[in-house]
């Protein structure tokens, strides 16, 4: 005899729990954008891809912000999108054959906007005859994932590009699908790369552009030895954050390093500040500029000069930095600069190639700081695991106890364009 299981009674509230939390993540979804960086064979990034939830544009119109003047997109149910979030690159955007269509508003630049044709598209005849207007008017177009829907063959002739997820498909598909591009005389870009042994053996392969998680992770093919000057440059950095520190404090650490003064000075002095006669001395300059935004130059020049990484790994130390220490923030902690130093330094095993704690085992760091970046420990190490979550798109995961959905998503999207924009001071 088959008998029927009972099922255990919920506690009281359990449902509307239950509900609470599927609404946060649905909410979640709908509000998330992040970028995607696009690099090319030197590591420089030359496009991002702007991820809006898990679906398609299917509605978009653009927008003016009345207060700082910014574009804005308007998609979908409503996302809004700051087109600055690209940075000055050109944005890519997943589109639909709805959108195709339309047309695409006159208002988007089409040097600024790449379109993404994905699974979701049907090479109809209109859609074939939007995608010619769309290319005439300079437009550029890629298509991704060909294994999921064939049909995106019949578009080749219209593509600039193909995306081919290395991740997902085997490599002798990988292999009989560049054989066949390759005639076509479309760029290949290779997305899911992981590690930078894959980015070798994709770039091996013939692909020329690259997407995935390779940025942070170690690159076991160096060298794990770290230089003791590399170790003083970030020494110098977690002294910058003391909280009781004052300006001739900060003036002090920061001229221990000459090149590093010599940089900010240069910043300082520079026609963005328009000043009638140049300052000679750092105190001057931390007067001027504050010492928050002191702090945030000096910790990216001296991160972007170790072990010839990337210059996207540092903007992604500084928006992880900037975003917990405004969580913190929100959060009412009386610590942010921890929380900031957590977000700075979760990038050090890619930043010097070798293990997390055998790296910040070398700096003078707090314990809960290191177990945080190490072992994702405490709350700095909750903070920054949703703040990663977000970063990588995986919105059902990006939450953080306290902390409203929304305010995370604020958070991420401020520090993206308060690093871009001291991304272009130091680099200007």
């Amino acid at each position: 005899m088959i008998r029927s299981r009972s099922r255990k009674a919920q506690p009281s509230g359990f449902n509307s729990r239950l509900a609470e939390m599927s609404a946060r993540m649905e909410s979640a979804r709908n509000a998330s954008v992040v970028r995607r960086p696009v690099f090319d064979r030197a590591l420089e990034v030359v496009a991002y891809e702007i991820v809006i939830g898990s679906d398609p544009i299917t509605a978009i119109a653009v927008a003016e912000n009345a207060t700082d003047g910014n574009r804005r997109l308007v998609v979908n149910s409503g996302i809004d999108v700051d087109l600055a979030i690209s940075a000055d690159k050109p944005a890519q955007l997943t589109v639909s054959s709805s959108i195709l269509e339309s047309g695409i508003p006159a208002v988007l630049d089409p040097g600024a906007a790449v379109l993404i044709l994905g699974s979701g598209i049907e090479p109809s005849e209109r859609t074939i005859a939007a995608l010619e207007n769309l290319r005439a008017r300079g437009f550029r177009i890629l298509l991704d994932d060909l294994t999921a829907n064939p049909q995106l063959h019949q578009l080749l002739r219209l593509a600039h590009g193909v995306k081919i997820n290395v991740e997902k498909v085997s490599a002798p598909t990988v292999a009989k699908q560049i054989a066949v591009l390759k005639t076509a005389g479309v760029e290949l870009i290779a997305d899911g790369i992981a590690s930078y042994d894959e980015l070798r053996d994709a770039t091996r392969l013939g692909f020329t552009h690259f997407q995935g998680s390779f940025l942070s992770r170690p690159d076991g093919f160096r060298k794990t030895r770290t230089p003791a000057g590399k170790l003083a440059a970030l020494e110098l950095i977690s002294m910058l954050q003391d909280p009781d520190a004052n300006i001739s404090d900060i003036a002090n650490v920061i001229r221990r390093d000459v090149n590093l003064s010599y940089r900010i000075l240069k910043v300082v002095n520079s026609a963005h500040y328009a000043l009638p006669l140049p300052l000679g001395s750092i105190e001057e300059a931390v007067m001027l500029v504050g010492t928050r935004q002191i702090v945030s130059w000096a910790g990216m020049m001296s991160m972007s000069g170790l072990n010839n990484k990337p210059g996207e790994l540092t903007r992604t130390a500084m928006v992880r930095a900037r975003s917990c220490e405004r969580l913190a923030e929100s959060l009412g902690r009386p610590d942010v600069q921890r929380f900031y130093i957590v977000g700075l330094f979760s990038v050090i095993e890619a930043l010097l190639d070798v293990p997390a704690r055998q790296a910040l085992g070398s700096l003078p760091l707090n314990p809960e700081i290191v177990d945080a970046i190490a072992s994702g420990g405490g709350i700095m190490g909750e903070t920054l695991r949703g703040v990663v979550e977000y970063e990588a798109g995986n919105w059902d995961r990006a939450h953080i106890i306290g902390v409203k959905d929304q305010t995370l998503s604020d958070a991420f999207h401020l520090a993206i364009l308060e690093t871009d924009k001291a991304w272009a001071q130091i680099n200007g």
